[in-house]
């Protein structure tokens, strides 16, 4: 279309097809396409001399999404996208308009939840959903960012939930997300729902209903040639198979899918390499292991820090010449982390891993005194392997 002469009729309707491509790209590509990121960066130029503040508010929201195809660097990353947040908050607030304060909290609740900002993004999750109604904002999904609001509110505060220390609801929220999903006529919507509910299956280390909804994703994802929703199923598929006799073909599984999903997209990327990494030392590759989390620690991903750490403190103990001093350094630094985001669930994690090692160095007392406080904390999730582990170390330590 740059081709005809410069009207308002001919912009507008390069418009109108340059934010309908954006989302289909996004669905099909991942969010780290460049094709749908310069896309969107014509479209915000189109809607400025257009004067048109919805579009170009659509257009703001998908420069937010594939911040990844134009970040230069994890700190150009996070200020362009906190850049374009404020952008949409203003926007949506000076128009009262409800539909784009609804996408300002989408926005919002994923910008805070990957920043490990997990109480706000809950916040953005509510505020949101309080605005949102099915009916009235189906047409959304094709809008901004190729999926619900709803099925990813209810999605990503699952995780946002665990994280903070509420397992239980974080696996309703996750349900009911899928539920959301299979009720609307948009199979990237389901799929979405899909995504964040083996995220918190995983999470929460229940492998059957991992390998049950990551089979889903990964066949869909591939029957309908959408490559970052069957990569993120290959991951899930991948670790659940690790988790059972058939270790060395679930590693090979994960291991291709982190390799495909870093062609598609980079958030999460380094949650996923983190699992890669943690699935190689199961595997008793520590060398494969350390290099894969030196690149999983250099990921935009900070909701996932103290795991990186936690993990990397696995990895000083791997081998003849283990490292107590630095692995106990890596393990209280996950504790510090977890404990800034108030993330309950990572820093449970830390504090099993802290009073286990602390334990084998006869340091019992101190091992109870690490990890009974936050497993006190806990008022859900006692079924949780997690909550299951700490109970089993806190009465060795007591006894």
């Amino acid at each position: 279309m740059r081709g005809l002469p410069e009207t308002v009729e001919r912009n507008r309707q390069e418009l109108a097809l340059q934010l309908a491509l954006g989302p289909a790209l996004l669905s099909s590509r991942g969010f780290g396409d460049t094709d749908a990121s310069t896309g969107y960066g014509r479209a915000a130029e189109l809607a400025r001399r257009l004067g048109d503040d919805r579009d170009r508010f659509a257009a703001t929201w998908g420069l937010w999404i594939t911040i990844e195809a134009r970040a230069k660097s994890a700190s150009d990353h996070l200020r362009l996208r906190l850049q374009y947040l404020a952008e949409m908050i203003e926007a949506a607030e000076r128009s009262g308009d409800a539909e784009l304060l609804l996408q300002a909290h989408h926005s919002s609740w994923s910008t805070r939840a990957w920043n490990g900002e997990f109480a706000s993004a809950i916040e953005h999750v509510r505020a949101g959903l309080a605005l949102y109604d099915p009916e009235r904002h189906r047409h959304h999904a094709l809008m901004y960012g190729g999926h619900d609001p709803g099925v990813c509110g209810k999605g990503q505060g699952a995780v946002a939930l665990w994280a903070l220390g509420w397992p239980d609801q974080a696996v309703q929220s996750a349900r009911e997300s899928i539920a959301s999903g299979e009720s609307l006529d948009h199979l990237p919507s389901l799929l979405h729902s899909l995504w964040f509910a083996a995220s918190v299956y995983f999470l929460r280390r229940q492998t059957a209903d991992v390998l049950a909804c990551s089979a889903r994703l990964l066949a869909l994802g591939r029957e309908h040639a959408l490559r970052m929703y069957e990569a993120i199923g290959g991951v899930f598929h991948g670790w659940a198979l690790i988790q059972q006799p058939d270790a060395q073909a679930g590693l090979t599984e994960l291991r291709a899918a982190v390799a495909t999903f870093a062609t598609t997209a980079h958030l999460h990327l380094g949650v996923y390499r983190a699992i890669l990494a943690e699935a190689e030392l199961r595997a008793g590759n520590p060398e494969e292991g350390a290099a894969v989390l030196i690149q999983a620690e250099r990921s935009t991903d900070q909701w996932w820090r103290a795991g990186y750490l936690r993990v990397h403190g696995d990895l000083l103990l791997c081998g003849p010449h283990k490292d107590r001093e630095a692995a106990e350094r890596r393990y209280r630094q996950a504790i510090s982390v977890a404990a800034g985001q108030q993330a309950k669930s990572l820093e449970l994690r830390a504090a099993t891993s802290l009073a286990m090692l602390l334990s084998e160095q006869g340091r019992r007392s101190e091992g109870y005194a690490v990890l009974a406080p936050v497993y006190g904390w806990f008022t859900e999730g006692f079924d949780t392997l997690d909550l299951k582990e700490a109970k089993a170390l806190l009465n060795k330590l007591g006894s």
